[in-house]
């Protein structure tokens, strides 16, 4: 599946987009680490469909994966 990457998290990756295997959000978060050095030390949400999970959902592989950065609102 593709994962885009926005912000610092695109500047660690040294790109702004991976292509990832994971078929739930723990083996996603698995793959990312693999390619985002230091990513346990890192603040970022994931947002599947647009919508921020938390939790270990599925994945099909069909879905947008979008990793971000923190934002602040105003």
């Amino acid at each position: 599946m593709e994962v885009l990457l926005f912000g610092m998290m695109a500047e660690h990756a040294g790109a702004d987009r991976l292509v990832v295997e994971a078929t739930n959000m723990h083996e996603l978060r698995q793959a990312l680490a693999q390619h985002i050095p230091h990513l346990d030390q890192l603040q970022f949400t994931i947002a599947v469909d647009q919508i921020v999970q938390h939790g270990n959902i599925p994945l099909t592989g069909s879905e947008e994966i979008a990793v971000l950065p923190p934002y602040a609102g105003g």
